[in-house]
């Protein structure tokens, strides 16, 4: 019996890490996108002046 509820709390683990670990991946690559956008956006002005 005490197997079946360590391979339970196994199971509900990596469940749970499929879920969460993608999450995290998104959520740092939608801060990077915003970051690096605003110096996208200013580096785009400077050419716009320069042209």
């Amino acid at each position: 019996m005490k197997i079946v509820k360590i391979l339970m709390v196994l199971v509900l683990v990596t469940i749970a890490a499929l879920f969460i670990i993608p999450l995290i991946v998104l959520a740092g690559l939608f801060l990077w996108l915003k970051l690096t956008e605003e110096g996208d956006e200013e580096s785009l002005e400077l050419d716009q002046e320069n042209v």
